[in-house]
Formats: structure tokens, C-alpha cells, sequence
């Protein structure tokens, strides 16, 4: 056998066969096995994403998914963006600039991935900056207990960014936990990931922890043969560039969670730590393999509710604060490039002299975000068939920024020779990227749920919200649901939403390549969906919908007329039309069978061509046998069709399909769950991921990865 498989066997038996010594074998386990339930079952799991208030999924006022913790073991998925892949409609990519991973939505997509609010335990965890959330952010999933998804517009209640769809990851509770879990994993790649939970009630307070480590080396065979400084050293006679090299994928990441519930109160703490990231690409799709990034993101939320105080009427208060502070270090250019300059910034013209950088050209630039938040809301059920929310809200965004660099004005002026490795601090000076900034928002929500005869019911609600910087936004929701009979259920869907400009689209300053544009307007979309859920015996569930929305004023980079440069501007609209179709069949105890295919057709209204990247079509197909019984083996194959590049990009983007396969063996000896994973079984190589012509090659996929984890329960 391979010696690195045998290192990884014998990490998780050593670690396993430790943990053993500390079993307690009078504490029985308790948890929901969510494979035992049937598919009709599973929909009737109640969820709150849709309008605060539980609902069974196929009653939501909206298309709803949920992945339960149990169905992302047996898919073997260890990131998020593994799991969102199997939601009907949603595809994982790269951005094209950080690299992290962003999520196209029935064919909706931006750079930024901004378009797509997230949510952990109901409170969004978007930031400013960007939009989107912390750049590098990997969330681990060990203390997921399940994930929900709105695939449609979610501004009337959620504000702002909740434009193609919202991502709700539900955190686990002491009654999840029941007791003590530790695991550990290892597996390709150099990874190692080992986590802990505990739960116990104290003084009344029912309480649960989660701590999870994750590293990884990042695949040494994702290799990127040439990169941006590749084509500068063919223009200029050099031999900078680092190509080939591998994608530096390398990160490490600490992730808590605390959870304090009693009646009336709802606390969580929350703690993602990036220790290290890889520079991935780079930052200038130049390869630097010693670069690197480092981040922390913390949020607190205290949740009350009056519950039963008052027959008719409940009160709740939620606090919040969210704090991210990210710094990078890295080169844009490499050792010993040498580069046009025009006033200390590049040009992109060969016939002016050139600039020696025998250290690089280095970078080093931070941020911290603040977010404090309150909502205020009540429930009212006083009136006969109705429940009436309303609510109100005050969130205050604010960001200081923080660079130092060896180019660029107020570093350098002229064209210099030689320019040293030195950095020169520009925090707090003009010459910064981003200035410090800062905004709030007002907003107030009106919401009803009106069960207006047997078996319908209609939800109607708007939100108002105000922004101290562009201004203010209405944005309303209908939703008709009818249960036709107890294994049907139709319902016809409209919603608005809006995505507010980041700070980084209005403000963007000292870059050669991308401005920032203050008069920006926020985008919106306007959204009609029609859904039917189809459950005509327990074993067996289908869902189909087909939707039409259309979007204005999309904000992207407009190249200025007569300079090398572009600028934000709210420059397109674009329109789509759908259908997903997914289902879930139970044949036997033994055997099951689920999955979903995505069709959607977007189109840039000013090109009247398709939108880029984006898959037209996406099967997900996933097979569980269940055996012994406390074994399950399961296949699943994931095949993305039809994606299309930039009008200026002649490189096709071929389809493909991945093979996963996950093999696990639960509750042994009444404590031990094991498995051994593989992704992307046949090691495909033409998964390949759209990148700037700078890549030629575009950026390849990970390979075939094996891992084998083993954890605990008492």
C-alpha cells in the first residue's frame, strides 16, 4: 500500500483506538437518524427560512431545500460548496479574483458572489466590503446540523443580498449533540481535520460546544502551467514567472461555535479563524507560492422572545455583532519582474521603460468590518386565520481599511530603474485602496399569513429599508399555497429583492485596472415562480417549479473610454427562465434513490446572448444501500452542461461529470462511526473552472481524494 494511505490509516486508528479508552457505556445515543426517514417525511421536516415561521418544505412560501447533517455525511462532504452542489439549481465556482468559492443560482452569478445573502443560525454574515462574506472563508461542517435554502428572491424579509437566494446553516444544539463527539479525519493532500462537541445543561441552561481544526495542503497535481507574469516574461525577455506551479490551495482553519438556550433565550457565539490560506491563483493571476492571507470572523446574537407571556401576542428582540478582520501578504508581481511604469502605476504599453523589482512587487492590506445589528418584531395571532408580523431593524456597517506596497502613487514617482522590497505605509493616507467608510441602514417589515379557507393559504408581506449612502428600497412578496389534497401541494410565487452596492463597487481607489463609483443604484429583481410537490406514498417525494424573473441596473466594471481602466456602473439587466425537477424515492429499507436536474436559460438583455459560466444544464443523482444494517455505501454523480464563456474568450468550456463515493459504518459497538470517502472517483480532468485569459489553461479541479474518518460518541 501507498505510504501516505498507510500514514493516514494509522492516524485515524491510533486516534480512534485513544478516544475508545474514555467510552462511557451507559450513556445510550440519541440522535435523529435522518436516513431512517422517508422522503415524505423528510419534507414535512419543518423549516423557518421562508418566513420566520415553521413550515413544512413543501408548505414554505417559497422553493425551499434542506440538507440534514446526516445526508452530508453520507455524501462524504467535508466543505460547503460540496453540499450546495446538490441543491437543485446552485452551482459552485471560482470568483475570478479571490478565488473563493462562488454560487451561481438558476443562472444568476457575479464576480463577487454578492448575490446570494448567508445566513448562520438566521443572522447574515455578508460583510461590506465585497458583499459576500470574509474573503477565504471554508466553513467546516462538523457543527452543521442541517442547511436551508431559499432558491429565489428573500428581500422582504431578509433585506438586502437575499436577491438570487439565501443560504440559512443551522448550527447543532445541545439536543443534536446529547452527550460528547470527537473524530477525527485524514486523507489526500496532506489533510487532517479533528473536531470535538460537547453538550450539558447547567443551571437551567441547556448548553453546547463545537471546536473543529481543518487543514490541507491543497492537491499538488492541480498544477497551473502558465499565469499572467508567463506572458509579460514572453513580451519582455524575462524569466520571472513561477509556471508551472501548483495552485496554492493550501489553508487552515479553527472553527467554534457556543450555544446557551432556555426558555425566552436563544445565545450563540460563533468563531471562524483562516490561520492560513494560499494565495491560490494570485491576486494579479500571478502564481505566488509565499504569499498568504489570514482572517477572523466573530459573531454574537442573543435572541428573546416573550413565547406565552401573552395569549396572543409574541415579542422578540435580536442583538447581533459581527466582526471580520482580514489582512493579506503577497506579491503581485514576482522577483526580478520588470514593468512599465506610468506615476509609480503600471502600463500596460511595452514601449515605455521598464522597471527592475528584483524583490517583487509586494503587497500587504488588511480590513476590519463592523457589523451591530437590531430587530425588533412581534407576533400577532389575535386575529382569526391570520398571523401578522411586524417588525423593525437598525444595522450600522463600517470598515477601516489598512495597506502598505513598494509601488503605485505616494510610494513612488516616475519611472525608477530599480524599485526595492521595502514597503511604504499608505493606511489613512489618500493613497489607500479603499477609504475608511461607513452606512446605516433602517428598515421595517410587514408580514401576513392568512389562511383564508381550508386548505390555502396566502403570505403577503414588503420591506422597507433605508440606506444612509444610496437611499431607500421597497420590496414586496406573495406567496398562494394550496394543499390540493394530502400528497399534493401547489403554490404560485412573486417576490422582489435587491443587492446594495458594496463599498468596494462605490469606493475603489488607487487601482489602475478597477474604480469604484459612488452614484451607484442597488440591483433588483423581480421574480414569478409556479411550484408543485407531489408526495403519492410515503417512500416516494418529487418536486417540480418553473420559473421567470427579471433583473435591472446590474452593477459590473465598465471599461472607461480612451484608458486602460474600468469603473462600477449600473450597465445591463438581464432576464431568465427555468425549471427544477427533483426527487426522492425509498424502494426498499435497503435501497434508495434522490436527486435533481436544473435547466435555466439566462440572457444579457444588452447582448442578447446567454449569461457566462453558467451551467444550462445540472443533474445531481445520488444512490444510498443501506446494509448489514449499520452500513451504507453511497454513489453519486454530478454532471454541469452547457456553460458558455466571455464573447472575447475563444477557449471552450467543456462539460463534465464527478463520481463521489462514500462508505460508512454507523453506531458500531454503539459509539464508533466510520468512513472512507473518495472524490471525484475517476479523477476527471476536464472539470475545468473559468479563469482570465491571463490563465490560458483556465484553473483545474482537484483530482481523485481519498480520505477516512472515524469519530465517537458518548
Amino acid at each position: 500500500m501507498d505510504r501516505k494511505y498507510t500514514t493516514h490509516i494509522n492516524f485515524v486508528v491510533y486516534t480512534v483506538r485513544t478516544l475508545l479508552l474514555y467510552f462511557s457505556a451507559s450513556q445510550a445515543m440519541a440522535d435523529v437518524d435522518y436516513f431512517a426517514m422517508s422522503p415524505a417525511e423528510l419534507a414535512a421536516t419543518p423549516v423557518t427560512i421562508a418566513t420566520g415561521t415553521p413550515k413544512t418544505v413543501f408548505q414554505s412560501a417559497a422553493v425551499t431545500s434542506i440538507v440534514t447533517a446526516e445526508q452530508i455525511k453520507s455524501m462524504g462532504a467535508t466543505e460547503l460548496h460540496e453540499v450546495l452542489e446538490t441543491v437543485p439549481g446552485v452551482h459552485a465556482s471560482l470568483q475570478s479574483s479571490t478565488f473563493d468559492y462562488s454560487y451561481s443560482l438558476r443562472g444568476i452569478r457575479n464576480a463577487t458572489n454578492s448575490e446570494l445573502l448567508m445566513l448562520v443560525n438566521g443572522t447574515r454574515i455578508n460583510t461590506p466590503f465585497r458583499g459576500n462574506t470574509m474573503s477565504h472563508f471554508e466553513l467546516p461542517l462538523e457543527a452543521v446540523e442541517r442547511v436551508e435554502v431559499i432558491r429565489g428572491p428573500g428581500s422582504a424579509l431578509y433585506g438586502a443580498d437575499a436577491f438570487a437566494g439565501v443560504i440559512n446553516i443551522i448550527t447543532k444544539k445541545a439536543k443534536d449533540i446529547n452527550g460528547t463527539k470527537m473524530g477525527v479525519r485524514a486523507g489526500d493532500a496532506d489533510t487532517q481535520s479533528g473536531w470535538g462537541q460537547y453538550s450539558t445543561q447547567l443551571a437551567g441552561w441547556d448548553i453546547a460546544t463545537s471546536l473543529q481544526y481543518q487543514h490541507t495542503a491543497g492537491d499538488p497535481d492541480r498544477i497551473i502551467n502558465s499565469d499572467a507574469q508567463t506572458t509579460t516574461d514572453k513580451v519582455f525577455g524575462t524569466n520571472a514567472s513561477h509556471a508551472p506551479d501548483k495552485y496554492q490551495g493550501r489553508y487552515k482553519t479553527l472553527d467554534a461555535h457556543l450555544n446557551l438556550q432556555r426558555k425566552h433565550w436563544d445565545i450563540d457565539f460563533w468563531s471562524f479563524s483562516a490561520l492560513d490560506t494560499g494565495t491560490r491563483a494570485g491576486a494579479n493571476l500571478v502564481l505566488d507560492p509565499s504569499g498568504g492571507s489570514q482572517g477572523q470572523q466573530y459573531l454574537s446574537d442573543v435572541r428573546f422572545s416573550t413565547e406565552d407571556w401573552l395569549k396572543e401576542l409574541e415579542l422578540t428582540a435580536h442583538l447581533s455583532y459581527l466582526y471580520a478582520n482580514f489582512g493579506a501578504q503577497g506579491q503581485l508581481f514576482p522577483d526580478n519582474a520588470q514593468l512599465p511604469l506610468v506615476n509609480g502605476d503600471f502600463a500596460r504599453s511595452p514601449a515605455l521603460p521598464r522597471t527592475l523589482f528584483p524583490n517583487g512587487v509586494n503587497n500587504s492590506l488588511g480590513r476590519i468590518e463592523n457589523i451591530p445589528s437590531i430587530d425588533l418584531s412581534s407576533i400577532y395571532k389575535g386575529f382569526d386565520n391570520h398571523l401578522l408580523r411586524v417588525g423593525t431593524s437598525f444595522r450600522y456597517e463600517q470598515i477601516s481599511t489598512r495597506e502598505a506596497k513598494n509601488y503605485g502613487a505616494g510610494v513612488i514617482s516616475g519611472s525608477p530603474q530599480v524599485v526595492g522590497g521595502a514597503l511604504t505605509d499608505v493606511s489613512n493616507t489618500a493613497y489607500v485602496y479603499l477609504p475608511n467608510l461607513h452606512r446605516a441602514i433602517f428598515s421595517g417589515v410587514l408580514q401576513d399569513e392568512w389562511q383564508f379557507a381550508d386548505n390555502w393559504q396566502l403570505t403577503a408581506g414588503v420591506r422597507y429599508d433605508h440606506y444612509s449612502d444610496f437611499g431607500s428600497t421597497i420590496n414586496p412578496r406573495a406567496a398562494l399555497v394550496w394543499d390540493i389534497n394530502k400528497q399534493l401541494t401547489t403554490k404560485l410565487l412573486y417576490g422582489k429583492a435587491f443587492r446594495a452596492p458594496s463599498f468596494s463597487e462605490q469606493a475603489n481607489q488607487n487601482n489602475p485596472v478597477l474604480l469604484g463609483n459612488k452614484d451607484l443604484k442597488p440591483e433588483t429583481i423581480n421574480t414569478l415562480e409556479w411550484a408543485v410537490d407531489y408526495r403519492p406514498t410515503n417512500s416516494l417525494r418529487t418536486a417540480v417549479n418553473i420559473y421567470y424573473y427579471e433583473i435591472k441596473d446590474l452593477i459590473a466594471a465598465v471599461p472607461d473610454v480612451g484608458k486602460s481602466s474600468a469603473t462600477f456602473r449600473n450597465s445591463g439587466n438581464q432576464h431568465g427562465y427555468g425549471s427544477e425537477f427533483e426527487w426522492n424515492w425509498q424502494a426498499n429499507e435497503e435501497w434508495s434513490v434522490s436527486g435533481n436536474y436544473a435547466w435555466q436559460r439566462a440572457i444579457n438583455q444588452q447582448t442578447h446572448d446567454r449569461v457566462t459560466y453558467t451551467p444550462e444544464h445540472h443533474i445531481y443523482v445520488a444512490v444510498d444501500w443501506q446494509f448489514l444494517p449499520q452500513w451504507q455505501l453511497q454513489p453519486q454523480l454530478n454532471w454541469v452542461a452547457g456553460r458558455i464563456p466571455a464573447a472575447t474568450d475563444s477557449r471552450p468550456l467543456r462539460d463534465y461529470e464527478t463520481v463521489d463515493i462514500t462508505l460508512r459504518g454507523k453506531k458500531l459497538f454503539n459509539h464508533l462511526n466510520v468512513s472512507a470517502s473518495v472524490r471525484n472517483l475517476f479523477d476527471a480532468t476536464n472539470n475545468l473552472e473559468p479563469a482570465s485569459t491571463s490563465l490560458p489553461q483556465n484553473i483545474p479541479m482537484s483530482g481523485r481524494l481519498f480520505y477516512l474518518e472515524a469519530a465517537v460518541n458518548f
